[in-house]
C-alpha cells in the first residue's frame, strides 16, 4: 500500500473570507496564548513566591501544634494555594480581552498573508502600510513612498520551530518590496505589543519580542529589495 501523501505546503495573500477568518483566529490566539506566559511569569517570580511562601509560613506556625492540626493546616494551606492561583488568573485575564478585539475593524483593508497546510491555514501575517506623507495617502496608488508595517505575525503552536514563521516574513518582505516600500518595520502596535502586567513581570514576552524585530531585520536584509537601507537615519522611523 503506497504511503499517504503529504499536504502541500502554501503561502500566498488570503483573500477569500474563510482565510482571513481562520488568520484573525491565529492572531487571536497568539494574544490569548500570552495569558499563560503572564501566568507563569507570575507564578514562578522570585518576588511573588517569597509572599507566597510567607504567608505559608505564618500558617503554619500559627495552626501547627499537634499531630491533630495537620488535616486543618493542609486544608488552609490548599485554601491559600487556590486563592493564589485564582489572583493570577485574574491578573492576566486582560488578555482575553485583548483577542477578542482582533476582529474585522481591527483588520480594515491590510492585507493578511497565510501560510496553508494542506486544508489548515498554520500561520498568518497581516501586513499594513506606513505613508511618509499625507499627500502619499490621498494619491492611493499602489507604489507609494512608505514602509510596509507588520501588525501581527503568528504560527500555530505545534508548528513553531519549523521554519513557518520565516517564510512568512520572507513573503511579507516580498510583498512590500513589490509595493514600493521604502522598507518593513513592526508596527508600534502590533497585536501582541500590550502588556496587562508590571514591567518587571514582562521580561520573557519582551524577549520574544525582540527575537522578532531581529528576525525581521534579518529577513529584511538578505530577501529585500528596498529602495532604503537600514543604514539611512530614516530607516525604522514612522
Amino acid at each position: 500500500m503506497d504511503p499517504k501523501p503529504l499536504p502541500h505546503l502554501q503561502t500566498y495573500t488570503a483573500e477569500t473570507h474563510a482565510d482571513r477568518t481562520a488568520a484573525l483566529r491565529l492572531v487571536a490566539d497568539s494574544i490569548a496564548q500570552q495569558r499563560q506566559t503572564a501566568a507563569k511569569a507570575l507564578i514562578t517570580h522570585p518576588l511573588n513566591l517569597s509572599v507566597y511562601l510567607a504567608a505559608v509560613a505564618i500558617v503554619a506556625k500559627s495552626l501547627w501544634r499537634t499531630q491533630d492540626d495537620l488535616f486543618l493546616l493542609l486544608t488552609t494551606l490548599a485554601g491559600l494555594t487556590s486563592i493564589y492561583l485564582v489572583a493570577i488568573r485574574f491578573a492576566v485575564g486582560g488578555y482575553l480581552a485583548l483577542a477578542e478585539q482582533i476582529g474585522w475593524d481591527w483588520l480594515g483593508e491590510d492585507r493578511v498573508l497565510v501560510v496553508k497546510w494542506g486544508e489548515e491555514i498554520i500561520g498568518a501575517v497581516v501586513l499594513g502600510w506606513a505613508d511618509n506623507s499625507e499627500g502619499a495617502r490621498k494619491r492611493g496608488t499602489r507604489r507609494r513612498r512608505g514602509k510596509a508595517v507588520v501588525r501581527a505575525w503568528t504560527v500555530k503552536l505545534k508548528y513553531r520551530g519549523k521554519g513557518v514563521g520565516e517564510a512568512l516574513l520572507e513573503e511579507a518582505v516580498k510583498v512590500a518590496g513589490e509595493r514600493g516600500a521604502d522598507g518593513i518595520v513592526w508596527d508600534g502596535e502590533h497585536a501582541n505589543s500590550k502588556r496587562i502586567l508590571p514591567w518587571i513581570y514582562n521580561g520573557f514576552l519582551d524577549k520574544q519580542e525582540r527575537r522578532a524585530e531581529k528576525k525581521l531585520e534579518k529577513v529584511a536584509d538578505e530577501k529585500g529589495n528596498f529602495r532604503q537601507r537600514r543604514s539611512s537615519p530614516t530607516w525604522g522611523s514612522r
